[in-house]
């Protein structure tokens, strides 16, 4: 997990780096083509950044291709996958929003028993919040570090990236996917559902 997460923080924090592939084919194919793409991509998630992020994923997963083929075939794979990684970055923004849409869910983790007055209320919280905490044992280790002390200790974001050594960007990144873990269980998906529909 830590290497997959060095990983994708490496894709997103080098973006805006010159990205030079090493395959020749692949190169000819990102001069003569990456202003269409990146405009294309663009277009579709309404941010030029995000628009570049998803660009230079799609090199990289077609550098992974064994055959790829022929240029014009490279060309309709480059634009195929980087069609697919948009459309997965608009379903996770869809989902993330959401979840933020809906921080009530999380209330119930740090609501004393004192603050309900009804019995039935304070049974039905219970239940919900211990639910909650067995959701977020099923995410990574650094995941629940970070949640755990901005939700639920109240340590402010950036003082959560430098405890723990990580960007702020990346502590973001952390509460948004336990947010929307948790609710996506809530709904009734199951992990293997969520882990597909959703990634970090």
């Amino acid at each position: 997990m830590a290497d997959a997460d060095q990983q994708q923080t490496a894709t997103h924090d080098e973006v805006g780096a010159p990205f030079e592939p090493t395959n020749a084919a692949v190169s000819q194919l990102f001069r003569e083509h990456n202003r269409v793409l990146v405009g294309y991509l663009a277009a579709r998630l309404r941010s030029e950044q995000e628009a570049k992020e998803v660009a230079q994923e799609a090199y990289v997963r077609l550098l992974q291709l064994q055959d790829p083929g022929t240029p014009s075939l490279l060309r309709a794979y480059l634009f195929k996958i980087a069609t697919n990684l948009a459309i997965d970055r608009l379903r996770h923004r869809r989902v993330r929003h959401q979840a933020e849409e809906q921080p009530e869910l999380f209330e119930n983790l740090t609501t004393t028993r004192g603050e309900l007055d009804d019995p039935a209320n304070q049974l039905l919280a219970r239940e919900q919040a211990d639910q909650l905490l067995g959701y977020l044992q099923e995410l990574p280790i650094k995941c629940q570090q970070v949640f755990n002390l901005h939700r639920l200790e109240g340590v402010p974001q950036h003082e959560v990236a430098v405890q723990l050594a990580f960007s702020e960007r990346m502590v973001r990144r952390y509460v948004t996917y336990a947010m929307v873990y948790c609710h996506l269980r809530l709904d009734g998906m199951t992990v293997d559902q969520v882990r597909r529909k959703v990634s970090l």
